[in-house]
């Protein structure tokens, strides 16, 4: 059993990968999506802040506009000088706390191996370090976010109805529940799935890419967990159960049953399972005890608020919500039994089918390198673990405080690739190569953790 103690309120250092790693149409800057390279406009340097970036990341990538916002740091999206492939960055301010530095190892660590390993998980490519940033470089999902998706279908049948068709829902719940799926018997739990954690490619039709992995912890013999995180909407009432009992122990598996769950509720009809109404929920100011109150009031079915788009479900999709929205864990469905029951086996479309078909022979190709351990590499987790120390040491304390100027913002400091085809050895820039060299003379190898 994994013992941790965290404070219920939000972390200020939480999924740095999974800011938004996607534009999506009608996006909140008003631009439209950058694609293919075709950049409409770059990031303005006039700021400090646009100019350490821009200045920091010059001969490597373009920086064309910002994607997501976030307390602990801003996602870009970034074009290779070299191939104009575009890319999402995602940039953390140095100087770096040292009490992130396991959080950062552990969540870069997992997602590499993972998304590699599964065509539906976004793919971190290299970790970048510049005078005053720490910086991940991810494959970018031009397609955007579920939410976004999910908000425009919304609009489109004005909430009445279903937002989309059972088989659409199917065809992307099956490659969620794959991704899911393969990250459990790979012993992680992402523990965070949601809207704004699910993808979308540019592909027609577009294929599911989970990211932030930020939550996400591996487990040895036992998948049990007492840390209260995620988002309360998508909360096992294991986890909710912490605001009114004081506690939570949970499978971590079934958290994300359960969230997934959530995630095709609101796919099909538009609203959350347990949305408490003002009468049950009176005198409640707290989102988790709010969740909690509506879970253990009633079933999802019985929820006043849903009564006018269940009737548009089927009865076998009713019925596998039913199950994986069991109060307790014990008898909630898994996994597997998902991927057994009536719904999930129900013919789709042929353009669907055809889709699916093919994810899935690509899989199995990857499935093989991973069987043979292929995206596994001590030498690039050593060398990641050397650059998080490095970003938080007292020598890009100093630097990373001081004024943006020429002398200050220099290009690339460091660049470690994280694809396991790629040597994992940091590539120096000529200007810093003496002084790093130097500073890293008896560097230890870090007592950092596995997964």
């Amino acid at each position: 059993m994994i013992i941790s103690v965290v404070s219920l309120n939000w972390p200020l250092f939480r999924g740095w990968m999974g800011q938004c790693m996607s534009t999506a149409n009608g996006a909140a800057d008003g631009q439209r999506p950058i694609q293919s390279g075709k950049a409409e406009k770059y990031l303005d340097s006039k700021t400090d802040e646009n100019k350490a970036i821009i200045e920091g990341l010059a001969g490597a990538y373009k920086v064309l506009k910002l994607l997501g916002s976030g307390a602990e740091g801003n996602t870009y999206l970034v074009q290779d000088c070299n191939t104009n492939q575009n890319w999402a960055i995602k940039l953390i301010k140095l100087p770096l706390p040292t009490r992130f530095v396991q959080a950062i190892f552990r969540e870069i660590k997992l997602q590499s191996e993972l998304g590699e390993g599964h065509n539906n998980i976004i793919t971190p490519e290299e970790v970048v370090l510049t005078s005053h940033y720490l910086g991940l470089v991810m494959e970018f999902a031009p397609g955007g976010s579920l939410t976004s998706f999910i908000t425009q279908r919304f609009r489109e049948c004005k909430g009445v109805g279903l937002l989309m068709p059972e088989d659409e829902a199917l065809y992307f719940f099956k490659q969620l529940v794959n991704a899911v799926d393969y990250c459990h018997r790979h012993h992680v739990v992402h523990r965070d799935l949601k809207l704004d954690n699910t993808l979308l490619s540019g592909t027609n039709p577009p294929l599911i890419k989970l990211c932030d992995f930020g939550f996400a912890r591996g487990w040895g013999d036992d998948s049990h967990f007492t840390t209260v995180i995620g988002t309360p909407d998508y909360m096992s009432p294991q986890i909710t159960a912490a605001k009114a009992q004081g506690k939570a122990l949970y499978d971590g598996t079934k958290a994300d049953v359960w969230a997934m769950g959530v995630l095709l509720c609101v796919s099909l009809i538009g609203k959350f399972p347990f949305e408490g109404d003002s009468v049950s929920t009176m005198g409640v100011n707290d989102p988790m005890k709010k969740i909690w109150v509506q879970q253990n009031k009633s079933t999802w079915s019985n929820n006043s608020l849903l009564k006018d788009q269940l009737p548009y479900l089927s009865a076998e999709v009713m019925d596998l919500l039913d199950k994986v929205f069991e109060l307790d864990e014990q008898k909630r469905i898994d996994v597997k039994g998902i991927k057994a029951h009536p719904w999930f086996n129900k013919a789709m479309r042929p353009e669907l089918e055809a889709a699916t078909a093919k994810l899935e022979a690509d899989q199995l190709v990857n499935d093989k390198k991973v069987a043979s351990g292929a995206y596994h590499s001590k030498r690039r987790d050593a060398a990641i673990s050397n650059l998080i120390k490095l970003a938080a040491s007292d020598e890009f304390r100093k630097r990373a405080t001081e004024p943006v100027t020429e002398e200050t913002t220099f290009q690339i400091w460091s660049r470690i690739g994280l694809r396991t085809a790629l040597e994992a050895y940091p590539v120096f820039d000529k200007k810093s190569l003496k002084n790093m060299l130097s500073f890293t003379d008896g560097f230890k190898q870090p007592s950092i953790k596995a997964a």
